[in-house]
């Protein structure tokens, strides 16, 4: 077990942060919070590092905060670790891939919002009761999980605050799958890690950005893709891609 509560280890260009805190089904400390802010921003700033990925343990994702610990420390002001962690996350500029087992509470929940690929098993329980706690939603979420679920869904989770599995979160679209067991999670884990790290890393940072980059219209969003386009069409790993394919295609 990790003294912090997060297992941080990098491994061929992966990153990974687990939640190491069983006994409390992985709640998050302040040390937690900081550990997380830490790995992410060395994951954007470390050019040998190609990918995150986010996991916890076979029977808890995150229990949501450590509501002791968050009372003794609260995120009052923007250098909190709280706060530090979900500016990370949001910034970070690899690729972060996650794997969910069981309870996935408040920011448990929220911050698979922040993640580009999401795995989840029949044993997960996602729940979002800031609403019962007297707080607002947290990481951006009022923002993105009607984005990203819709505007009804996402009143019915942060409003009512009812609890809801993987599947109903597969088919609203916070995650991208739904498996069976906790070894499902880890072989789809795996499956991906394997096909983003065969991809060009400068592809992949690019695609992602585009995809989470704001433009005023279709066309000034065209623009802005045609100027990365054309600087990535004469990088080397595109025109290694290009000569493979004509090779292939003699």
């Amino acid at each position: 077990m990790s003294d912090c509560g997060i297992n941080t280890t990098l491994d061929d260009k992966v990153l990974t942060l687990t939640f190491d805190r069983p006994e409390k089904k992985n709640a998050i400390t302040a040390d937690m919070y900081q550990a997380l802010a830490d790995g992410l921003v060395k994951a954007s700033e470390d050019d040998t590092i190609h990918l995150v990925v986010i996991k916890g343990s076979d029977s808890a994702f995150c229990a949501g905060n450590d509501l002791k610990d968050f009372l003794e420390n609260p995120p009052h002001s923007n250098d909190n670790p709280v706060w530090q962690f979900l500016f990370a996350i949001e910034a970070c500029r690899k690729p972060i891939i996650a794997g969910v087992n069981g309870p996935a509470v408040g920011v448990g929940t929220t911050l698979l919002l922040h993640c580009d690929l999401v795995v989840a098993s029949q044993s997960t329980v996602f729940a979002l009761p800031f609403a019962s706690l007297g707080l607002c939603p947290e990481a951006g979420s009022s923002l993105l999980l009607p984005r990203q679920c819709g505007a009804k869904k996402a009143a019915e989770w942060l409003m009512l605050g009812d609890r809801f599995d993987a599947k109903a979160a597969e088919s609203a679209g916070l995650i991208n799958r739904a498996v069976e067991t906790a070894d499902d999670v880890e072989a789809t884990l795996s499956e991906w890690t394997q096909k983003l790290l065969k991809l060009p890393i400068e592809s992949v940072i690019e695609t992602r950005r585009l995809m989470r980059t704001p433009s005023e219209s279709v066309r000034d969003h065209m623009e802005v893709e045609g100027d990365v386009f054309k600087r990535l069409i004469n990088s080397d790993a595109a025109q290694a891609a290009f000569k493979a394919f004509l090779s292939k295609a003699k």
